[in-house]
């Protein structure tokens, strides 16, 4: 008989005097780390090794930037410039928010208002960009187009889409978890932390993929 614990609601951490939801805490102190990392390596590294001949970190670094800027072309075009930073701090979020499961913390991701938090951030990011390179006028003519019939249904799935976006996240990282507890009631002491961490990299780094490209897309849809 197998024991499986799994809630949709978010648990509570009481700090400083105050409650706060354990999804909050985490992805606060996730994110302080990731900002301290990257001015280190910025003051550290980048300003100090970058030459105009690319080596070693640098060309991972650069690889990796033009890479990201490449995808996001294929699917915003003329707006990657612009798009493709957000994008990449979406991933990011999501990635490492989610990848610390692997020490055995619980995911900010698995909180459903961090979701659809992420979603929403998303909506707002989607539609200033359009309105940046299209205009308020090309905004509207893109929701109603090929005809103003379509423009009530175009506009409802464009306020469904962060919800969407934040559910499926959601309910990813969910099932994941519960995989991983039904790998860890079967396999209680073969392999378990082979399975667990080969999981954990393919499973968030989908995940990431994924939200990354519903961004892209929905805000190549937006600029069209």
């Amino acid at each position: 008989m197998i024991d499986l614990e799994v809630s949709i609601y978010p648990e509570y951490v009481a700090l400083f005097g105050l409650r706060l939801p354990e999804s909050a805490v985490i992805a606060t102190a996730v994110v302080l780390l990731l900002v301290l990392g990257l001015v280190a390596l910025n003051l550290f590294y980048i300003r100090r090794r970058f030459t105009a001949k690319p080596k070693g970190l640098q060309n991972l670094l650069e690889l990796m930037v033009e890479s990201l800027y490449n995808f996001a072309k294929g699917h915003v075009g003329d707006c990657a410039e612009f798009a493709a930073p957000f994008a990449l701090t979406f991933m990011c979020y999501v990635f490492f928010t989610t990848f610390i499961e692997i020490f055995g913390l619980p995911p900010a991701t698995e909180d459903l208002n961090c979701t659809i938090a992420l979603g929403l951030c998303s909506f707002i990011m989607v539609n200033f960009t359009a309105l940046k390179f299209r205009g308020l006028r090309g905004r509207l003519k893109n929701l109603a187009s090929p005809s103003a019939v379509v423009f009530p249904i175009k506009v409802l799935t464009d306020c469904i889409a962060p919800f969407s976006m934040g559910i499926r996240l959601f309910a990813n990282v969910l099932v994941g978890g519960v995989i991983m507890q039904l790998v860890y009631a079967v396999l209680p002491i073969l392999l378990p932390a082979a399975v667990s961490s080969y999981f954990n990299v393919l499973h968030v780094g989908i995940q990431t993929f994924v939200f990354g490209l519903l961004f892209l897309t929905y805000t190549g849809e937006a600029v069209e």
